[in-house]
């Protein structure tokens, strides 16, 4: 078998977590001390959401490199490096979820692997041809 590679644009979920919450509460505090009504200070907050969740999956975007040989599924991303033999995966998960999808890697022994992967604001990555192939190397494969 020939090495399959595959992009998928992935996201480091705590860093993501994390700014939305500090933006959020900066959002709101520089516009409570704006002397403006209730209502445009609401409204102002409102609109300004989007600008904040894009800013927030910007800065925590980790973009990964999964490859498949004979043997392996290799996951690459900027800091870090993972090889998990073929014989280990028990079934591959694949959740929906606003924004993206929880890709869950459940090995026979030991814990599950688990990715993020982003939906917003980025290009179409190569899902779900690394999803046809896990299928076709008779890997369980669930879409849910």
């Amino acid at each position: 078998m020939e090495k399959l590679s595959f992009k998928i644009a992935t996201l480091h979920r705590g860093r993501y977590m994390l700014l939305m919450m500090l933006f959020v509460l900066a959002l709101v505090y520089i516009v409570s001390r704006l002397p403006l009504s209730e209502v445009v200070k609401i409204m102002g907050s409102l609109f300004s959401l989007p600008l904040v969740l894009y800013i927030a999956v910007k800065c925590s975007r980790k973009p990964t490199v999964w490859t498949i040989d004979s043997e392996s599924l290799t996951i690459e991303d900027p800091t870090s490096h993972k090889i998990i033999p073929l014989n280990t995966i028990d079934y591959v998960r694949n959740l929906r979820r606003s924004g993206g999808n929880l890709i869950i890697i459940k090995l026979k022994t030991g814990a599950h692997v688990r990715a993020w992967r982003n939906k917003l604001f980025e290009s179409e990555d190569d899902l779900k041809n690394l999803c046809q192939s896990l299928k076709d190397i008779k890997i369980e494969y669930y879409d849910m």
